[in-house]
């Protein structure tokens, strides 16, 4: 599903967790599209995933935004193969 959606209860401080997903946005739309999932949780505490396929540029992008915001993130949990997404708190 493309754009945010509201996810699960996170096990981890009972934070909501919400995930938007890149899949088929525009390396020229993603920043935008982050900034703007990131700011409408900004002010709640939350886990934010954030689908990025496998694309370089995209997880790229996606990082240089969330460290425009000081967010702390890792990419992929702990011992998950998948190393298509990040995940970050708010």
């Amino acid at each position: 599903m493309q754009g945010g959606s509201r996810g699960f209860e996170s096990p981890h401080l009972h934070m909501e967790v919400y995930k938007l997903d890149l899949h088929r946005v525009r390396h020229a739309d993603a920043k935008s599209k982050v900034i703007r999932f990131v700011e409408e949780h900004w002010n709640e505490p939350a886990e934010l995933e954030i689908v990025t396929g496998n694309s370089i540029k995209m997880r790229g992008i996606v990082l240089n935004t969330l460290d425009e915001y000081k967010m702390t993130y890792q990419i992929s949990r702990m011992f998950d193969a998948n190393q298509g997404y990040i995940v970050t708190w708010t």
